[in-house]
């Protein structure tokens, strides 16, 4: 059995996501790190979401660089009528407009922020894929009180497929958009 796969090493792996050094020798450390994407080189061992890695000073500093993917930028909701999907984003769902630019003769590049978040929503439908619009998105959108917002969006005239539903992993509504697309919103 070796260092990577001892009892003392699996214990560790299962702790808290926090950086934890130890000193092996002076020119090398070895740390238990929490990795969202799962990746794999010559001194690595992977438990679950945690990694045992072993390097050296050089390798030490390209760590960072060796995770590229770091958030979602955006999300595209693919729409008929963007000045229809504007409005109900904007009026409805209180969404605010960072980009509204001409993108080709027959669409506008549309991005929208949601409040209190970083990834962004964009109303476009690229060539081809028209046959999305009206569909079911895979994506959801989190509430803190899913009856207050429910209860608030139903008052700006968003329709809903039914009242929350609470389930064992949580309380969810569907809507649908100007455009016919369903979405999610949980809390």
């Amino acid at each position: 059995m070796n260092r990577y796969t001892d009892k003392r090493t699996r214990r560790r792996a299962r702790l808290p996501p926090t950086l934890r050094l130890r000193r092996d020798k002076p020119a090398r450390q070895a740390a238990i790190i929490p990795i969202p994407i799962i990746y794999t080189f010559k001194r690595t061992a992977v438990f679950a979401q945690y990694a045992v890695v072993r390097w050296t000073g050089k390798e030490r500093a390209n760590y960072v660089r060796r995770i590229m993917i770091k958030q979602i930028k955006f999300v595209s909701i693919p729409v008929a009528d963007q000045n229809r999907a504007l409005d109900f984003y904007t009026e409805k769902l209180g969404f605010t407009i960072i980009t509204d630019q001409p993108f080709d003769k027959k669409q506008r590049w549309i991005e929208l922020r949601v409040p209190k978040a970083e990834t962004r929503v964009v109303l476009f439908t690229a060539e081809g894929d028209e046959k999305r619009i009206g569909s079911f998105m895979n994506m959801s959108y989190a509430c803190d009180d899913i009856d207050k917002t429910y209860a608030e969006l139903k008052k700006r005239g968003v329709e809903f497929e039914g009242p929350p539903e609470k389930q064992p992993w949580g309380t969810y509504a569907m809507f649908k958009d100007s455009e016919g697309n369903r979405f999610v919103v949980s809390s």
